[in-house]
């Protein structure tokens, strides 16, 4: 039986941990015919864990598509009871079809039903533990990849800038975090104020005059000049992480915000913010109410963009 990320990764584990349960005991094993032993725990106890940390909340499914043969449902999962029909953390649908099965065969709603609700729970943060490590990447690509650039390839506008505060190293030069590639997508709120801050050529974090006296110093180096003795403007102050978010608001610039690089497991391992809100301005506000890690600079950083961008956007 391969690793499964729950007992590989003790952040993994403490993700929606309750005290005194352990989901890993309720997990079964799986059993295939030519096919390595799977954990899988089921949906009822999947409900289960849901219910003990979210003892408000809800799972709403319905039917999107019904005939006599098939159905396709949607699940949803809420924090609270309360909370309005689009304000989910996760869904997932399902569609199933008639069997001949003498037992279940004709339970493909029923069936239907309970599948989405599991791979909904399990987006939300309740089965998706029990993956396999090395189980098999997307079949599919489902996104835009990050443009790779050679080592030791120059990027014009490029600057030696330090690394800000809360970014990941990147020694293999797979991505550059200050720098990130434009959007290219469907234009929407989000991706005009991203576009904006690289508006001619401009970097992210790069003011238009430190842009200037870069450009003014690499023309006067063609010209085998020696370079302006002139005061250069420095890069913006590092930030702390540790410092509460607050403060960190306070002190963060818009363009700090964007190239402040997400951390740990999740779906946007990896990200600017930058990234985020082009990419999925909706996720902004639960990084702001919800996010529960210790670098506050995303916080910081999702609630600096949606603050420049709600009234812009008013």
């Amino acid at each position: 039986m391969k690793e499964i990320l729950y007992n590989k990764s003790e952040a993994v584990a403490a993700l929606n941990r309750v005290e005194g349960f352990n989901p890993v005991e309720l997990a079964r094993t799986i059993s295939k015919e030519n096919q390595e032993d799977q954990l899988y725990l089921d949906v009822k106890y999947r409900k289960l864990w849901f219910r003990l940390v979210h003892p408000l909340g809800k799972i709403i499914s319905h039917i999107v598509s019904y005939t006599e043969n098939m159905a396709l449902v949607e699940a949803r999962v809420y924090l609270d009871k309360c909370d309005e029909a689009d304000n989910y953390i996760a869904n997932s649908f399902s569609q199933k079809f008639r069997s001949n099965d003498p037992q279940f065969g004709d339970k493909f709603l029923e069936m239907a039903e309970t599948a989405a609700i599991g791979r909904a729970l399990a987006d939300a943060g309740f089965g998706v533990q029990f993956a396999d490590v090395g189980e098999e990447n997307d079949p599919a690509q489902v996104d835009a990849g990050i443009p790779i650039r050679p080592q030791g390839a120059s990027v014009p506008g490029d600057m030696n800038m330090p690394p800000q505060e809360g970014m990941m190293p990147d020694p293999a030069g797979m991505q550059n975090p200050s720098n990130p590639a434009p959007y290219m997508g469907p234009q929407n709120m989000m991706g005009q104020f991203y576009q904006q801050a690289q508006a001619g050529g401009m970097m992210v974090g790069q003011s238009p005059s430190m842009q200037a006296a870069q450009s003014q110093g690499m023309g006067r180096q063609t010209q085998n000049q020696a370079p302006s003795m002139q005061p250069q403007q420095t890069a913006p102050q590092l930030l702390d992480g540790n410092l509460p978010v607050e403060e960190l608001v306070k002190r963060m610039t818009y363009e700090q915000a964007l190239q402040v690089v997400i951390g740990g497991n999740g779906k946007f391992k990896g990200k600017t913010m930058g990234q985020v809100a082009t990419e999925s301005p909706g996720s902004l506000d639960w990084f702001v109410k919800q996010y529960s890690g210790s670098n506050h600079l995303v916080p910081a950083a999702a609630k600096v963009i949606l603050d420049k961008a709600l009234p812009m956007a008013g």
